[in-house]
């Protein structure tokens, strides 16, 4: 399957607004009806900061069991991330197609989604200290 991108809304918006206090991103789900044969904390978290050019705490892998689901792939993997003016449609299908290699690499046939936000209108609950 093809990589989609979907945008909310233009990135015009954004071209004097610094959100860098909202680095909580990206959130990355892979869905799966067997457990993966590669650790998400050890080998993918690493992988996954590089191609998305983000620090440890910014990115989040979860790896959800799935009963059933539809499509031929071994994995669906669902990314939500920040719109920034350096994340290009090239850029997050850079990242797209790395994330596909990175997956394949071991083993795994995948089917990609990415959805940018706007972070003015997300909230979040941080954990408490």
């Amino acid at each position: 399957h093809a990589p989609t991108l979907r945008l909310r809304r233009p990135l015009s918006h954004l071209s004097h607004t610094n959100y860098s206090h909202l680095n909580k991103m990206p959130l990355l789900k892979i869905f799966s009806q067997q457990p993966l044969r590669v650790s998400a904390k050890d080998v993918l978290h690493p992988a996954l900061m590089t191609i998305w050019n983000v620090p440890e705490d910014a990115l989040k892998v979860l790896v959800l069991p799935t009963h059933e689901m539809s499509g031929n792939e071994d994995l669906y993997i669902d990314v939500r991330a920040m719109v920034k003016l350096a994340r290009t449609k090239e850029v997050v299908d850079k990242a797209m197609s790395d994330m596909r290699d990175l997956f394949k690499s071991h083993g795994y046939t995948t089917n990609i989604r990415v959805e940018l936000y706007d972070s003015s209108l997300q909230s979040n609950l941080p954990k408490r200290k």
